[in-house]
């Protein structure tokens, strides 16, 4: 997320470019009663049977984290449609590990919306096997009621649109109703970034729980704060299509900076000490710094129009322990073979 963090909640624009991080699934119809998962991560297989007004229900032990998904999917599909009445049976496979890196010697998740590629992905393939051919808008809305499911009702949906559509999009949302849109940009020529891991994984839900207690408790401050973070988000967009790098450089520090302070305030602990380390190494060489997403950990940003600042910023933050992801902006988004 380039900018717009927290601030989409509120009907703020947000612009978000995905990265090529891929998450794969295979969706295969069957016959018989039972339904198998076969899940990457564990190597173990797990059975389950759909209902179609009930959604799905495991026989024997439950999987972890890619099997939620899989529930929240077949649910958001049972209210939506009688897509699974009479329907067949399917052996499922999801694939993430793309999403995760070794942190002394241990598996360690990349902040980097691996519930929502992994949730585009089997959506995609399932609707493929059953030879569906939704619209873009429908998809959309499939995937987005199906992740806030998942996270507990929460969440903005800018990862689902990014994994969906692929490139550099301008996602907003709305809660009454619950809806999401998408549209396409171009990223601007000469802006560079760089994504840096921070070391620490963070939990989406949990920083949005914060949030919306510190919006329960004191409205007055978090009002004052999100419209300072709602004018910037729209004016980042401006200055973003209007392919301004320095205004756009300009509006992203300031942003950060309105992050932090809303931050202070709130306990959120989105701008943590990690982040403030990483800041201090970018803007010696006149870079900008930012963190990405709901922050907590996982990624920020550094930001320049300077290959050479960029490159000496890599150096400084490899010296220092922090891993620098070395991945392609604005790649192509779901695609289904």
């Amino acid at each position: 997320m380039l900018v717009g963090e927290y601030a989409v909640l509120e009907g703020a624009p947000a612009i978000v470019a995905a990265i090529n991080v891929r998450a794969r699934a295979q969706v295969v119809a069957i016959s018989g009663p039972e339904s198998v998962f076969f899940d990457a991560l564990s190597g173990r297989a797990y059975y389950f049977v759909i209902d179609g007004s009930t959604g799905l229900r495991w026989v024997g032990d439950h999987p972890e984290a890619n099997g939620t998904i899989l529930e929240a999917v077949i649910a958001s599909c049972c209210e939506h449609s009688a897509l699974f009445v009479d329907g067949p049976s399917f052996r499922i496979s999801m694939h993430t590990d793309e999403f995760f890196t070794n942190g002394g010697g241990h598996r360690v998740k990349l902040g980097v919306g691996s519930s929502a590629a992994a949730l585009v992905a089997f959506v995609g393939a399932l609707m493929a096997e059953l030879n569906l051919a939704p619209t873009a808008e429908e998809l959309l809305a499939v995937c987005h009621a199906a992740h806030r499911r998942f996270q507990g009702g929460i969440g903005s949906g800018a990862d689902i649109a990014t994994a969906l559509y692929g490139g550099v999009v301008v996602v907003r949302s709305t809660t009454a109703p619950e809806t999401i849109s998408a549209a396409a940009c171009a990223w601007p020529d000469n802006l560079l970034a760089m994504p840096i891991w921070s070391g620490v994984s963070a939990s989406t839900p949990e920083l949005l729980t914060r949030f919306n207690a510190f919006k329960a408790a004191s409205p007055d401050q978090h009002h004052h704060h999100l419209r300072r973070l709602k004018t910037l988000s729209e004016q980042a967009c401006t200055v973003w299509s209007e392919q301004s790098i320095s205004d756009i450089l300009d509006t992203l520090t300031s942003y950060d900076e309105a992050l932090c302070s809303f931050d202070a305030e709130a306990g959120i602990g989105i701008c943590i000490e990690p982040h403030a380390r990483i800041r201090q190494l970018v803007e010696k060489h006149g870079a900008v710094y930012k963190t990405s997403g709901a922050g907590g950990g996982d990624f920020g940003l550094a930001l320049s129009d300077s290959n050479k600042a960029l490159d000496a910023i890599r150096t400084d933050c490899l010296e220092a322990g922090f891993e620098v992801l070395d991945r392609i902006f604005a790649v192509e988004g779901l695609t289904v073979s």
